[in-house]
């Protein structure tokens, strides 16, 4: 997908996107001519991991009677 289009999938902005192909947060392929910018292309897939780096909480419960163990 585009960058246009990961911006929309993950509803934020185009800009975000490309600082987050420039400092390695998401994966992309650069295609076009050698020596050239050329496009940013994004897997889904790629789009999909890096926002689930930033998912907060959500992680495994204890089971009842148990919530004085921390879950590593």
């Amino acid at each position: 997908m585009t960058v246009k289009e990961a911006a929309l999938h993950a509803t934020v902005s185009e800009s975000l996107i490309y600082a987050w192909c420039a400092d390695g947060t998401l994966r992309h392929t650069r295609v076009g001519r050698k020596g050239r910018r050329g496009h940013i292309r994004i897997a889904r897939e790629d789009l999909d991991a890096a926002l689930a780096l930033f998912t907060v909480g959500g992680g495994p419960k204890p089971a009842p009677g148990l919530d004085h163990l921390t879950l590593p």
